[in-house]
């Protein structure tokens, strides 16, 4: 079936020559699909990128124009007003999310499309984790999360792409301020030849029926969809993964008494240097 192929009679038999056709005719019908399949994903990758292509332009500049503003109302003579002053926050904060939407579905794109270029070098995971955490830490602070967070100082080589690697943490970051409830713990293990990545956290927000479906895109629970998300950072996460030969998954470890909380486990698999 993988191979579209048809099958043959080298001894015809009435019985099974209608067999046979009634195969063939399943066989044609599944390669259709296919085809019709991998068309229309072709399709939706063009028109996503054509349409985040469309978009970053337009709201770069008036992101640009926003700051531009704040700056002038911290810094100049006139002065704004105690509301206009919040509605110019929350007009720079929803324009920076539509900003990093915009980056989500072009970057999709590009590596669904094979565009997104992945340079393979010698990378310090260790260090690489502590620079993102310092970055992202205001995420996790906002979400009033308690953190413990056991990074070595010493390096931790693996083969990887750096932006690549910084891009999935980042947006595990981003899911863990999404979701979590109260705490996230993070670290790093090597063992078997391999590098292995963390982040647990509790969650009430996600169930284990939730659990299998992370990845796919567009999934967010109905409850998140107005913090700016776009269901494809764990998309886009998983992806890069993959094309630098390593492994994300995500499971339950467990689920605690008496409540409706769940605890869940990203684990971000590398091949060590070591």
């Amino acid at each position: 079936i993988k191979g579209n192929q048809v099958v043959h009679l080298p001894m015809p038999t009435k019985d099974l020559e209608a067999l046979i056709a009634t195969i063939n005719e399943a066989l044609e019908e599944i390669r259709r699909e296919r085809i019709t399949y991998a068309k229309r994903e072709r399709d939706f990758q063009t028109q996503i990128e054509a349409i985040s292509h469309d978009l970053r332009t337009p709201v770069t500049v008036i992101l640009g124009y926003l700051k531009l503003l704040k700056k002038e109302s911290e810094t100049s003579a006139v002065l704004f007003t105690s509301e206009q002053e919040d509605m110019l926050k929350i007009t720079v904060r929803k324009a920076e999310a539509m900003e990093k939407v915009i980056a989500q579905f072009y970057d999709y794109s590009r590596i669904i499309a094979g565009d997104y270029e992945i340079a393979m070098d010698k990378i310090d995971v260790s260090q690489i984790l502590r620079e993102v955490f310092t970055d992202n830490c205001l995420i996790l602070e906002e979400a009033n999360l308690k953190v413990d967070i056991n990074c070595p100082d010493y390096p931790i080589w693996v083969m990887g792409d750096r932006d690549g690697l910084e891009r999935i943490l980042i947006n595990l970051f981003q899911n863990i301020g999404r979701y979590a409830n109260s705490y996230v713990k993070i670290g790093i293990s090597e063992n078997d030849k391999k590098a292995k990545l963390f982040f647990e956290n509790d969650t009430d927000k996600l169930s284990s029926q939730d659990i299998p479906n992370l990845f796919e895109r567009f999934y967010m629970k109905d409850g998140s969809r107005g913090q700016g998300g776009s269901g494809l950072g764990l998309t886009i996460a998983k992806s890069l993964a993959e094309e630098m030969e390593g492994v994300l998954s995500v499971g339950v470890i467990d689920k605690e008494n008496n409540n409706d909380n769940i605890i869940i486990c990203f684990t971000l698999e590398l091949a060590s240097l070591e």
